[in-house]
């Protein structure tokens, strides 16, 4: 059974920080869309590059494993408000609506706290990278500003995973936000 098959299945909350926060995640949802359009262009390039005139795109490999980890964690937040990741339901046939609720405050609360955990890391990552001036192998460019965006971009999915806790809480049921 599917998260989209059980009607029993609480919603995010709908209140004006619900609001802001779906259109924060729809926002960089579009972002990544860009994002995923520049590496299909930089992509293309480099493949017509490197067949057709025998020279790829310099450092296209390089921007492609940069704009890679953006993409995934741009889409991050609106994936989490909608509950549209990736889940095993063996056991969800077992378990009674009742408890469902309670399986999903936790699930959000563990994701939350392992977001939390990376976010935490990454910004120990940026400051290491900082200290050691750590850059790219081709392009040169520092590599700490991207490990701080991605860091930023885990707390915004740690608030996404609060919003829907807050929105379990409220026992809302049926439909997702945004």
């Amino acid at each position: 059974m599917s998260h989209s098959d059980n009607q029993d299945a609480p919603a995010p909350p709908t209140g004006a920080g619900a609001s802001a926060m779906s259109a924060l995640a729809k926002g960089l949802s579009y972002l990544a869309c860009l994002f995923l359009f520049a590496m299909m262009a930089v992509t293309f390039v480099d493949v017509v590059g490197r067949y057709l005139f025998l020279s790829p795109l310099p450092a296209g490999y390089e921007i492609v494993s940069l704009i890679m980890p953006a993409i995934i964690f741009l889409a991050l937040p609106l994936t989490i408000l909608r509950n549209t990741h990736v889940t095993v339901d063996l056991l969800d046939s077992f378990v009674p609506p009742w408890l469902a609720r309670y399986q999903a405050i936790l699930a959000n609360l563990f994701g939350a706290c392992a977001f939390a955990l990376i976010c935490w890391r990454l910004f120990v990552r940026a400051r290491d990278q900082h200290t050691y001036e750590e850059v790219t192998d081709e392009l040169i460019l520092d590599l700490w500003p991207f490990s701080v965006t991605m860091a930023v971009l885990c707390a915004v999915a740690v608030l996404a995973f609060m919003t829907n806790i807050i929105g379990l809480l409220r026992n809302r049921r049926s439909g997702d936000a945004g």
